[in-house]
């Protein structure tokens, strides 16, 4: 091959990889074999609570066909059912390429056990204690810190009474009422995973439509 051919294939192939779709982001290997079990859970979920989940996919869906910026809020306020909630949702939509979606907690400090039982799941303690988790070594480290909501956001009321964080009302809010967690509960957590890995399926389907 002449040297000429050489340099136009080099500058051949940095062009393409300029122009790539983001390519999924690894997970922890137990991470990654939590993913591969919670998702054989989907046909546990109800036809009557896939509906409810659904109506995520299609807010976000809608957003992105408008060319709106997306950020999902998580709102909670027992401080455990939002961080699990962000850290299966916020990796699962990284690890698929989706990095166009900021997630927010609303609400509740992160508690104290969070971590604890996210490490559970594979996740890893992150760079500054109970206020984050990594999914990998190389990515920024999920972060539980609240912020205030933000009525452009997608709503998504993880527990009961959680529409009071709102700072408006927004009658597209999903409730998902899951029962607020005085102690972290892993068979709670285990649920909540499950339920946002489906949702992440969801996006993912209508995202490739639009």
């Amino acid at each position: 091959m002449k040297p000429s051919q050489k340099i136009f294939l080099v500058g051949l192939i940095m062009v393409s990889l300029a122009f790539a779709p983001v390519a999924d982001q690894p997970l922890y290997p137990e991470l990654a074999q939590t993913f591969k079990l919670l998702r054989k859970n989907f046909s546990s979920i109800s036809y009557d609570r896939r509906d409810v989940l659904t109506g995520i996919q299609q807010v976000v869906g809608i957003m992105h066909s408008q060319k709106k910026p997306i950020i999902v809020e998580l709102i909670g306020n027992d401080g455990s059912t939002a961080p699990i909630a962000k850290a299966f949702l916020e990796s699962a939509l990284i690890n698929s390429g989706l990095i166009d979606i900021k997630i927010n907690i609303v609400g509740a400090a992160p508690a104290e056990k969070v971590s604890a039982t996210l490490n559970k799941f594979g996740f890893k303690a992150g760079n500054d204690g109970a206020l984050n988790v990594k999914y990998n070594d190389q990515a920024t480290p999920i972060s539980f810190a609240s912020a205030t909501s933000n009525p452009s956001a997608v709503h998504i009321l993880l527990n009961d009474g959680a529409e009071s964080l709102l700072s408006t009302t927004d009658k597209l809010a999903t409730k998902l009422k899951y029962p607020s967690m005085g102690e972290v509960n892993d068979e709670q957590a285990k649920l909540i995973a499950t339920e946002m890995l489906y949702v992440v399926m969801r996006i993912k389907e209508n995202w490739k439509s639009n």
